[in-house]
Protein backbone atom coordinates (compact mmCIF):
# COMPACT_ATOMS: atom_id res chain seq x y z
CA UNK A 1 0.00 0.00 0.00
CA UNK A 2 1.48 3.66 -1.31
CA UNK A 3 1.24 6.82 1.14
CA UNK A 4 -1.56 8.39 -1.36
CA UNK A 5 -3.47 5.26 -0.76
CA UNK A 6 -2.88 5.49 3.23
CA UNK A 7 -4.29 8.89 3.26
CA UNK A 8 -7.36 8.45 1.18
CA UNK A 9 -8.12 5.43 3.92
CA UNK A 10 -7.67 7.42 6.83
CA UNK A 11 -10.00 10.43 5.06
CA UNK A 12 -7.56 12.79 5.75
CA UNK A 13 -6.87 14.72 2.80
CA UNK A 14 -4.62 17.90 4.60
CA UNK A 15 -1.06 17.52 3.86
CA UNK A 16 1.57 16.06 6.27
CA UNK A 17 3.84 18.70 5.57
CA UNK A 18 1.45 21.67 7.07
CA UNK A 19 2.07 21.27 10.75
CA UNK A 20 5.89 21.47 10.56
CA UNK A 21 6.65 24.05 7.76
CA UNK A 22 3.73 25.95 10.28
CA UNK A 23 6.04 25.28 13.36
CA UNK A 24 9.09 26.55 11.38
CA UNK A 25 7.60 29.04 9.64
CA UNK A 26 6.43 30.28 13.18
CA UNK A 27 9.69 29.83 14.97
CA UNK A 28 11.21 31.97 12.17
CA UNK A 29 8.97 34.78 12.58
CA UNK A 30 9.73 34.50 16.42
CA UNK A 31 13.48 34.49 15.87
CA UNK A 32 13.61 37.29 12.83
CA UNK A 33 10.38 39.68 14.29
CA UNK A 34 12.65 41.54 17.57
CA UNK A 35 15.64 42.62 14.97
CA UNK A 36 13.42 43.40 12.29
CA UNK A 37 11.51 45.86 14.87
CA UNK A 38 14.16 47.01 16.17
CA UNK A 39 15.68 47.81 13.12
CA UNK A 40 12.45 49.36 11.97
CA UNK A 41 12.56 51.47 15.10
CA UNK A 42 16.30 52.67 14.29
CA UNK A 43 15.58 53.49 10.70
CA UNK A 44 12.11 55.49 11.74
CA UNK A 45 14.73 57.68 14.31
CA UNK A 46 17.14 57.74 11.68
CA UNK A 47 14.86 59.34 9.21
CA UNK A 48 13.12 62.21 11.98
CA UNK A 49 16.86 62.83 12.67
CA UNK A 50 17.89 63.18 9.16
CA UNK A 51 14.80 65.70 8.13
CA UNK A 52 15.64 67.62 11.60
CA UNK A 53 19.41 68.07 10.26
CA UNK A 54 18.24 68.79 6.31
CA UNK A 55 15.63 71.42 8.04
CA UNK A 56 18.72 72.69 9.92
CA UNK A 57 20.91 72.75 6.52
CA UNK A 58 18.48 75.13 4.60
CA UNK A 59 18.33 77.12 7.70
CA UNK A 60 22.09 78.35 7.90
CA UNK A 61 22.09 78.01 3.65
CA UNK A 62 18.83 81.08 4.09
CA UNK A 63 21.85 82.70 6.59
CA UNK A 64 24.87 81.95 4.49
CA UNK A 65 23.62 83.18 1.51
CA UNK A 66 21.65 86.72 3.07
CA UNK A 67 25.58 87.55 4.60
CA UNK A 68 26.82 86.94 1.28
CA UNK A 69 24.46 89.83 -0.39
CA UNK A 70 24.84 91.80 2.56
CA UNK A 71 25.49 95.56 1.79
CA UNK A 72 28.17 95.22 5.04
CA UNK A 73 30.30 92.25 3.47
CA UNK A 74 30.41 94.31 0.17
CA UNK A 75 31.46 97.19 1.66
CA UNK A 76 34.12 95.57 3.32
CA UNK A 77 35.74 93.11 0.43
CA UNK A 78 35.89 96.67 -1.83
CA UNK A 79 37.95 98.04 1.35
CA UNK A 80 39.93 95.07 1.35
CA UNK A 81 40.95 95.82 -2.47
CA UNK A 82 41.37 98.75 -1.61
CA UNK A 83 43.57 98.52 0.71
CA UNK A 84 44.90 95.65 -0.84
CA UNK A 85 46.34 97.91 -4.30
CA UNK A 86 47.33 100.40 -1.76
CA UNK A 87 49.53 97.98 0.14
CA UNK A 88 50.83 96.83 -3.21
CA UNK A 89 52.01 100.53 -4.57
CA UNK A 90 53.67 101.03 -0.93
CA UNK A 91 55.74 97.83 -1.09
CA UNK A 92 56.68 99.00 -5.08
CA UNK A 93 57.71 102.18 -3.61
CA UNK A 94 59.26 100.97 -0.38
CA UNK A 95 61.58 98.72 -2.87
CA UNK A 96 62.22 101.72 -5.31
CA UNK A 97 63.62 103.66 -2.23
CA UNK A 98 65.43 100.42 -0.94
CA UNK A 99 67.37 100.75 -4.15
CA UNK A 100 67.74 104.09 -4.21
CA UNK A 101 69.14 104.29 -0.95
CA UNK A 102 71.49 101.68 -1.49
CA UNK A 103 72.77 103.67 -4.76
CA UNK A 104 73.16 106.59 -2.77
CA UNK A 105 74.94 104.85 0.09
CA UNK A 106 77.83 102.95 -2.43
CA UNK A 107 78.10 106.84 -4.28
CA UNK A 108 79.03 107.96 -0.89
CA UNK A 109 81.34 105.02 -0.40
CA UNK A 110 82.85 106.25 -3.43
CA UNK A 111 82.98 109.66 -2.69
CA UNK A 112 84.08 109.10 1.22
CA UNK A 113 86.98 106.77 -0.44
CA UNK A 114 87.63 109.69 -3.54
CA UNK A 115 87.87 112.86 -0.46
CA UNK A 116 90.35 110.61 1.46
CA UNK A 117 93.04 109.88 -1.45
CA UNK A 118 92.73 113.15 -2.56
CA UNK A 119 95.26 114.52 -0.29
CA UNK A 120 97.66 111.96 -1.04
CA UNK A 121 96.89 112.75 -4.70
CA UNK A 122 97.89 116.68 -4.12
CA UNK A 123 100.97 115.71 -2.81
CA UNK A 124 101.98 113.41 -5.86
CA UNK A 125 100.50 116.07 -8.46
CA UNK A 126 103.05 118.98 -9.42
CA UNK A 127 100.61 121.52 -11.04
CA UNK A 128 98.68 122.92 -7.74
CA UNK A 129 96.41 124.70 -11.13
CA UNK A 130 94.73 121.38 -11.50
CA UNK A 131 94.02 120.72 -8.08
CA UNK A 132 92.19 124.10 -8.33
CA UNK A 133 90.66 123.55 -11.31
CA UNK A 134 89.54 119.95 -10.26
CA UNK A 135 88.49 121.70 -6.77
CA UNK A 136 85.93 124.36 -8.68
CA UNK A 137 84.87 121.65 -10.86
CA UNK A 138 83.80 119.27 -7.95
CA UNK A 139 82.11 122.48 -6.39
CA UNK A 140 80.08 123.86 -9.71
CA UNK A 141 78.54 120.33 -10.02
Amino acid sequence: MTSVEGLEKTGENENIYAKPSQDISSELINILEPPLKNAKKQLTELESKQSELVSKLHIENLSITEVQHSQELQEMFIKMKNYHSKLQVIKKDMKYLHERSQKLKKRANKLQTLKEKEPYEEIIVTKPTNIIKGSAQSNCE
